[in-house]
């Protein structure tokens, strides 16, 4: 699996943000592969997101944001997740 080749390294990833707290920015969030206001996308399943634990609170947007930090392959996450970033910063 390709995945566990970027396990522990520093990675950049984009997606759309879906936050876990009201809050015009965010320090912890989900990064989903397609927008949760497309009415013709197919939402994924864990495979497509990947959790963000933010060290810098994240501008909220509707458009795709850009994270950098520690990334890690989940096994046996409590609440099913794959991914994790975490120390994560938004990169412009």
């Amino acid at each position: 699996m390709k995945q566990l080749a970027l396990n522990q390294k520093i990675q950049r990833i984009q997606g759309f943000m879906m936050p876990l707290e009201p809050g015009a920015t965010q320090r912890h969030f989900l990064l989903s592969s397609v927008p949760l206001t497309c009415g013709f996308c197919m939402p994924g399943g864990p495979e497509s997101m990947v959790e963000v634990k933010s060290k810098t609170p994240v501008k909220y947007s509707m458009e795709p944001v850009v994270v950098e930090g520690h990334f890690r392959v989940l096994v046996d996450d409590a609440f099913g997740m794959y991914y994790r970033i975490t120390d994560a910063t938004g990169v412009k």
